[in-house]
């Protein structure tokens, strides 16, 4: 089942113009250094328009961008943007209007610059984006605002009201604007607490009481007389009540007809596999152009057929959230010449946006079309200069096409901003390869590989194709063999080696060549287990000999060869002699060049039912060819399986909700009765937090807790509960040595349905 994601932070609207006659504005929080601050300006605007305009303020604006279907989930459209979903910019305003659906979109950002306040605002209309430098001394925000308003009135003719834009964030008002930021992120009980302490300030105005109000009816699982509020409201929900938040968006729909409404009934009931339901709401939001994205990118991902009629009428239309949809339903349904369509419209309407022109340069390294890859990476990098992978893909796609210095310089400007990315060093190791610069090659070679040990297959294949592309050049033969004998492939790396010298390459080379062909062509050397084996209680928990059922064993030892080095991976397996069921195998990297190498962290479950007893531990290591050692070591068991044990040995840690302090650690493994303390200790922290579970939580719908309110869920939790949600996450293999807050994820389980282990 596809599980909805709301990522708050974004906005989306209607052409509520469309339906209403009037016009219709969203305002987005304006961004900058100091949110609060861009908040309050974009508030006072909001609040300043009035009479024939229909507004959007700055919340609920940031929650009701609603997504796109993926395979596995959803995308969220502003995304697409720039990684910290920026909407202050050209591209962001018109991304705004265009998934809102409004006639006028308005982002920013407010920056102080020496003692005066600088709005970069971005106004989004049908027709255009238009940038406006406004500025305010440091000391009086509000005159931003005062001339926004004045914008939005003399080129729209929309009536507004300038008398109330004075902010002051050290009274009430900044309680009110945190109050909002809080909305926003979800932090609804918070949002309470700051907006009823506004609304206790003599200076409160009329309107906070009325969000105070809608609010507290909400929280309070009542009704919301605003239904905009209200569909809004149940998108800040964590964990997502779909069936609220579908009957909220009903509601508006009924009241409103907004398309925007529709569009989220559909991706509500497409969330939870209601496909019939889907399609029908996906009907009614395809009256405008996102709406028609949204439909058409899900008719590609379920494979309608008429997912194809959807595309080709998306890429007709010049708006980035349409063409967005059309990029992404032609992937889904393979259609690349509709994509690179729709991408070449994209990029003609917005030529600031870098998207395309990375999507562009990943279907043209697909197709083997060097050039076009270059022609797109170009643009990339001319408008993301700080991004190391389109400078690493420029360098790739330089060497393709025979530019080796353009390729080269491509692959430092990467380094240079990211030392870490392995890639572009693979691909400067490769011009240097193939320039006659071995030295300065095989330092890049070992860069990547000190990186990302195991070695990347391209790597190979592109120092393979050299030999043809540039048969001049011998030392691609030892760059090669390097690569071939960390990746294992000893006898193919020998062979390299001995190409490198039949054609005369030169030292320290090889002499180097020389030695490695000794090791590669000997015959392995023996492994020796040099040390005593050191069983743990996990990675992190005492040194013993004893366990109990069900604890997870790790052990340690250091692994040697009187030889010339260990070989470049070795298997572990660790088994318990007479329990079959107690056996892993494991593969441990090793450094090149060691002749004795600690291995520690390999990590056995003994099973829950395992008897009682004296048992044998026997540990293997082999390597290559006839590279075998083993030994055992004696092992008792004792007890019963312990909960607080297998916590502590799979490095499980559950945590406070207020102190973010862990409730309990391996020094609780001495006390008495270590497993009713723990669950004692659960119990009180369910107890603790009951309250802010009755504001935060749904009602449960499924399984043994359903019914019942967060509150409740919390208070009337029995020992048996937790016992049970205990073995649930010990049965989670991706849960271990993870750190989690105990009361959320014990209320995703009771949301589940308390599913069992």
């Amino acid at each position: 089942m596809r599980t909805l994601l709301i990522s708050l932070g974004l906005l989306l609207l209607w052409p509520l113009g469309w339906a209403q006659g009037i016009t219709s504005v969203a305002v987005y929080p304006f961004s900058g250094p100091d949110v609060i601050l861009g908040t309050a300006v974009a508030d006072r605007v909001a609040e300043g328009l009035v009479d024939d305009a229909l507004v959007i303020g700055v919340f609920p604006t940031p929650v009701l961008v609603p997504p796109l279907v993926a395979e596995e989930g959803f995308f969220n459209p502003l995304a697409f943007l720039n990684e910290r979903f920026e909407v202050a910019g050209f591209d962001g305003a018109a991304m705004v209007r265009e998934t809102l659906g409004v006639d006028i979109a308005l982002t920013g950002s407010v920056t102080l610059t020496g003692e005066r306040l600088r709005l970069d605002l971005y106004l989004a209309t049908p027709e255009r984006v238009t940038r406006y430098i406004l500025r305010a001394p440091q000391g009086e925000p509000g005159r931003l605002a005062v001339q926004v308003l004045g914008i939005l009135n003399r080129e729209f003719d929309l009536p507004v009201d300038t008398d109330s834009t004075t902010i002051d964030l050290l009274t009430a008002y900044g309680d009110y604007v945190q109050a909002l930021a809080l909305l926003s992120g979800g932090f609804t009980a918070e949002a309470l607490a700051r907006l009823t302490q506004a609304v206790a300030a003599e200076e409160a105005e009329a309107h906070w009481q009325e969000l105070l109000g809608h609010l507290q009816a909400w929280l309070a699982g009542g009704e919301v007389a605003d239904p905009l509020l209200w569909a809004a409201l149940e998108l800040t929900r964590s964990p997502l009540d779909n069936p609220r938040a579908i009957a909220a968006f009903q509601a508006l729909a009924a009241e409103t007809e907004w398309p925007l409404a529709q569009l989220w009934v559909a991706t509500l009931r497409a969330s939870i596999n209601d496909h019939p339901g889907a399609r029908a709401a996906f009907e009614q939001a395809a009256r405008y152009p996102y709406g028609l994205a949204a439909r058409a990118v899900y008719r590609a991902v379920n494979r309608v057929e008429s997912a194809h009629q959807d595309l080709t009428e998306l890429v007709e239309i010049p708006e980035r959230s349409a063409l967005l949809g059309a990029q992404l339903a032609a992937q889904q349904l393979g259609e690349t010449a509709l994509e690179i369509e729709a991408l070449a419209l994209w990029s003609r309407v917005a030529p600031f946006m870098t998207y395309p022109f990375e999507r562009r340069s990943f279907i043209a390294f697909d197709q083997d079309d060097a050039l076009a890859a270059a022609q797109a990476l170009v643009v990339a990098v001319s408008l993301a200069p700080e991004s190391d992978l389109y400078w690493t893909n420029l360098g790739w796609a330089y060497y393709l096409l025979g530019f080796l210095e353009r390729s080269e310089r491509a692959s430092l400007r990467a380094l240079e901003l990211n030392d870490q990315q392995y890639v572009a060093w693979y691909n400067l190791g490769l011009v240097q390869a193939v320039t006659d610069r071995l030295s300065e090659a095989m330092e890049a070679y070992q860069h990547a590989l000190a990186i990302d040990p195991g070695v990347e297959d391209e790597a190979i294949v592109d120092l393979e194709n050299a030999l043809t592309l540039y048969p001049d050049q011998i030392g691609v033969h030892f760059a090669l063999a390097t690569l071939y004998e960390a990746e294992g492939r000893r006898e193919e790396a020998a062979t390299q080696f001995e190409q490198f010298l039949a054609r005369g390459g030169g030292e320290p080379f090889a002499a180097q060549a020389r030695q490695r062909i000794a090791v590669l062509r000997a015959p392995p050397p023996p492994l020796e287990i040099t040390s005593d084996i050191t069983l743990s209680l996990g990675a992190r928990g005492p040194v013993t000999a004893t366990f109990q059922p069900g604890d997870r064993l790790v052990a340690r030892f250091e692994l040697s060869t009187p030889g010339f080095e260990l070989p470049s991976q070795v298997m572990v397996t660790l088994r318990l002699q007479d329990a079959d069921l107690a056996a892993l195998s494991q593969t441990v990297s090793i450094p090149r060049g060691a002749v004795a190498f600690v291995i520690g962290d390999i990590a056995l479950d003994l099973p829950a039912t395992l008897a009682a007893g004296s048992y044998r531990l026997s540990l293997s290591v082999s390597g290559l060819a006839e590279q075998l050692v083993s030994t055992t070591v004696p092992l008792e068991v004792t007890g019963s399986p312990s909960l607080l044990r297998r916590l502590v040995s799979r490095g499980i840690v559950l945590r406070t909700l207020d102190t973010d302090m862990a409730i309990y650690t391996a020094a609780d493994l001495a006390r008495s009765e270590p497993d009713l303390r723990l669950v004692e200790a659960l119990l009180q922290e369910l107890r603790l937090t009951a309250a802010a579970a009755q504001e935060a939580l749904p009602e449960v719908t499924v399984g043994r807790f359903a019914g019942k309110q967060g509150g409740a869920l919390f208070r009337e939790s029995t020992a048996d509960d937790v016992h049970d949600f205990l073995g649930f996450v010990l049965a989670q293999a991706g849960l271990a040595n993870s750190s989690f807050t105990f009361v959320d994820l014990y209320a995703q389980w009771a949301l589940d349905g308390a599913p069992a282990p």
